[in-house]
């Protein structure tokens, strides 16, 4: 069982207006990460505190998990929706996105996957990251049980960062070189913050310079 699990409950500060439901190729940036998650997964799951305005749980391919504390940030989100129950914990594995992530390329989530089945010694996947400055948590895969426990563990400590939630874990980052060979541009690791960001993406600047 995969579950794709898409956060969408950031209040889009830096961008002005809700984010989510902006229009990128004639979808919205939630709609367009649904679909790229799609392919790979057997339930997606999008974890915030609401649609975004105009869209409705009918028109979307997926489950809406209301946050039990609006805006109280990814890790919650994540706790709250993995503290659902696990269907198989001993198989079960899940890819978490940010709903701002557009041009995510199935395949390299897919390899990210087969590397965390493969090796029963590990608990997540993540990507090297491309010249930033701190690592690259999202796109991330998990082994479920793993991940639920040390999500409790992060917030009973009082460390809701997705960064240390990882930390938590036997983490392997794959290298930049294997998943971009599926991914040149770089597309997986585009977010949008800002309306920059998304004006970068319909231009196509994105392919040419990367973030």
């Amino acid at each position: 069982m995969i579950t794709a699990i898409v956060l969408a409950g950031g209040r889009s500060s830096r961008f002005g207006s809700d984010k989510l439901a902006a229009e990128l190729d004639g979808a919205s940036l939630l709609s367009r990460t649904i679909a790229a998650v799609e392919p790979i997964a057997d339930i997606v799951i999008v974890a915030g505190p609401g649609l975004p305005d105009g869209l409705h749980a009918g028109d979307l391919p997926a489950t809406l998990v209301q946050d039990r504390e609006p805006f109280g940030g990814p890790l919650v989100a994540l706790a709250n929706v993995l503290e659902r129950g696990i269907p198989d914990p001993a198989t079960s594995l899940a890819m978490v996105v940010g709903g701002d992530m557009p041009r995510l390329v199935p395949a390299v989530l897919t390899a990210m996957l087969d590397q965390l089945a493969s090796d029963p010694e590990l608990d997540a996947v993540i990507l090297e990251a491309l010249d930033a400055p701190r690592r690259q948590v999202l796109p991330l895969a998990l082994r479920e049980h793993a991940a639920a426990g040390a999500a409790r563990l992060a917030l009973e400590a009082g460390d809701r960062s997705l960064t240390g939630f990882v930390d938590r874990l036997r983490t392997l980052e794959l290298p930049a070189d294997a998943w971009q060979a599926l991914d040149p541009p770089g597309h997986t690791l585009a977010d949008v913050d800002t309306p920059a960001d998304i004006d970068r993406l319909r231009s196509g600047e994105f392919e040419r310079h990367g973030r």
